[in-house]
């Protein structure tokens, strides 16, 4: 990776003239507005509006309940992936049946005419010249590698702001979040831990299956962590649903790169890449007007992120050759396939 760094420039530059080769084009001349939100190490079994039983995501679920049909809530969501650089490669990179060149997601929105931001609360450099450094406008608000870094995701408001109101009619945002990445204890402002020493079913559950005392202690502040994540995913969809002109349509998709182990099957805490927890994520969909009537199933759909980009596209409604509707979950043509994990999945349905 460090042998290609030199290299990346060049590479940019023919992702894009492979994207501009594929002829994209915006289906409708009205504004759009698109804002993809790239979480991070987020197991959506740790989600209360996925059914668990701690209340961490209380605003979100609020928001759920209230958009109703405008809201879609993927209950079966994979990643294909456990680390995160292979994660963000699925998500960006569009591989195709056919065996062609995978095109990048963001350099097919700007040949097709989006102007493309990438807001970022993790410092990396592959992930700044892999990706990043596709946008016509890059921000990142956070200069501190590794797992050290205390930098709060609510550090991507402000420059979020500042793209909505960029009066450039077709616009596709990417925010890039810190979320729940170890070390969990510095996802959440000090002593907000309100799970802390916390006797619940689900601690009680986790001394029953055996887990030993740091790793219970481990839960609660990775539960703690998801409950900060809950205010800044509610206030990121908030300010993609605000002040959209009459004609606008807006679009906001979540998505974790990877899930999270945290005591769910084995006594280990972090990204893994040996157990179903490593990959089980949350993603979930808002647009202020369907591009078309969503189809009946749609929730309970199984979802893979390497596919996400294609779902992505038809929000930007972006036509090429090379799309494929069977990857797009919101179509009616979508045909799931289950992807090879090195972790065994007893089901990809529950």
């Amino acid at each position: 990776l460090r042998h290609s760094w030199p290299h990346h420039e060049a590479a940019r530059e023919l992702a894009l003239q492979r994207a501009r080769d594929a002829e994209p084009v915006i289906a409708s001349a009205a504004p759009s507005t698109v804002v993809l939100v790239i979480s991070e190490s987020i197991n959506r079994d740790n989600l209360g509006m996925y059914g668990y039983p701690r209340a961490t995501t209380p605003t979100m679920r609020a928001r759920h309940d209230a958009l109703d049909a405008e809201f879609v809530l993927l209950k079966n969501a994979w990643s294909v992936d456990a680390p995160t650089l292979p994660g963000l490669r699925s998500l960006m990179l569009m591989d195709n049946a056919q065996g062609q060149p995978p095109q990048h997601l963001l350099a097919l929105a700007k040949a097709a005419g989006y102007r493309v931001w990438w807001i970022g609360n993790q410092d990396d450099i592959a992930i700044e010249n892999l990706h990043a450094r596709f946008a016509d406008e890059l921000h990142l608000v956070n200069r501190t590698p590794g797992r050290g870094s205390q930098s709060p995701d609510t550090a991507v408001l402000e420059p979020l702001q500042s793209a909505m109101a960029d009066p450039h009619p077709h616009k596709l945002i990417v925010v890039h979040l810190m979320g729940a990445h170890p070390h969990y204890r510095l996802r959440f402002p000090d002593k907000a831990n309100p799970f802390d020493d916390y006797s619940d079913g689900v601690d009680q559950g986790m001394q029953h299956a055996g887990r030993p005392g740091w790793l219970r202690r481990a839960r609660d502040e990775y539960d703690s962590a998801l409950l900060t994540q809950d205010a800044v995913m509610s206030s990121l969809l908030d300010m993609t649903r605000k002040g959209a002109a009459s004609n606008e349509y807006r679009a906001w998709m979540f998505v974790s790169d990877h899930g999270q182990e945290v005591g769910h099957q084995i006594n280990h805490a972090g990204h893994s890449q040996t157990t179903a927890a490593g990959y089980r994520i949350p993603a979930m969909i808002w647009q202020s007007a369907p591009r078309d009537t969503l189809p009946a199933d749609i929730d309970d759909r199984p979802f893979r992120a390497d596919w996400a980009d294609m779902t992505v596209a038809r929000l930007l409604e972006i036509g090429w050759k090379g799309y494929e509707a069977s990857r797009d979950v919101l179509s009616d043509a979508y045909r799931w396939r289950a992807p090879a994990l090195p972790a065994k999945v007893e089901s990809f349905v529950k």
